[in-house]
């Protein structure tokens, strides 16, 4: 890092931190919610353009949110001298933190192009995307709930 965790006071760092994990966590547990009610009204609301502002938060807020959280952690680490294996509840949340951008990027973000671009009259294949989004999309989000509590318990 070349010194830039020294570069960065502490309190800045932990807000920044605090600010990726809110808006990463904030994004992923709303937009579960809303899809899941527009899903429900899909006859009245078409989902493909749902699918689509999911993708746009994602870009906006997850990615955001996600390196905020991921490059400050990096620099308070180093700034405090911690080592991740050798700290329990900081590995938690890493790993924690990495099955979910794992999930992410090899089935939640291919499913959501797949959903934006799904034909209008496939409603078996939309159903099946759906619910599999939804279920490893409610799968990620435990376990950046997880990583939160392992990170905020220290256990």
């Amino acid at each position: 890092m070349s010194g830039l965790e020294h570069a960065i006071p502490y309190h800045i760092l932990k807000t920044a931190h605090v600010t990726g994990a809110v808006l990463l966590l904030g994004n992923v547990t709303v937009t579960g919610f809303w899809a899941l009610v527009l899903w429900r009204a899909r006859d009245t609301v078409p989902f493909r353009p749902v699918a689509r502002a999911i993708m746009r938060a994602d870009y906006v807020f997850t990615l955001v949110g996600g390196t905020l959280l991921t490059m400050s952690g990096i620099l308070m680490t180093l700034k405090q001298g911690l080592s991740i294996t050798g700290t329990p509840w900081l590995l938690k949340g890493v790993v924690a933190l990495a099955v979910s951008v794992v999930l992410w990027a090899v089935a939640l973000l291919p499913d959501q192009w797949r959903m934006e671009r799904v034909a209008q009259d496939d409603h078996a294949g939309l159903r099946r995307l759906f619910l599999r989004w939804s279920v490893l999309g409610w799968a990620s989000t435990a376990l950046l709930f997880y990583g939160l509590w392992a990170m905020v318990s220290k256990r």
